[in-house]
C-alpha cells in the first residue's frame, strides 16, 4: 500500500513538472507502466517518458482500463482538477486517478 502511495505522489510530481509546453488539445492516450496512465495528448506522454525510465508503454483504452485502481485509501487530503473549464474536486489523488481512468477525462 505505501509503495502506491508513493507511485500517486511520483506520478503527480511528474505531472506537475512536464506540462508547462504541452498544448491543452484533447487527443487522450493510454498508457501502461505502474497502472493505467491516461495523458491528455501525446506532448504530455513524451515529457512523461524523458523524466520516467522505463517510459509507459501506449496501449489500448480497454487494456489499460483493466488496471484502473479499484480501492483508494480513505485519507482525506482534498485535490481539483479543471477539466473543460469545470473544476472538479475530489477527496484524494487516488480518487481522481480513478476517475480519470475510468472516465478517461484529464486535468489540467
Amino acid at each position: 500500500m505505501k509503495s502506491y502511495i508513493g507511485l500517486c505522489l511520483i506520478f503527480s510530481l511528474v505531472l506537475s513538472y512536464v506540462n508547462a509546453d504541452c498544448p491543452d488539445t484533447e487527443d487522450i492516450v493510454w498508457a501502461l507502466g505502474g497502472g493505467c496512465q491516461v495523458f491528455r495528448n501525446e506532448c504530455y506522454l513524451n515529457q512523461a517518458n524523458m523524466v520516467r525510465k522505463p517510459g509507459y508503454t501506449v496501449t489500448t483504452k480497454e487494456e489499460c482500463q483493466k488496471q484502473c485502481p479499484q480501492i483508494c485509501p480513505l485519507l482525506y487530503s482534498p485535490t481539483s482538477g479543471n477539466y473543460k473549464g469545470e473544476i472538479r474536486e475530489f477527496s484524494n489523488d487516488c480518487q481522481k486517478r480513478a476517475h480519470t481512468c475510468r472516465t478517461g477525462e484529464t486535468f489540467l
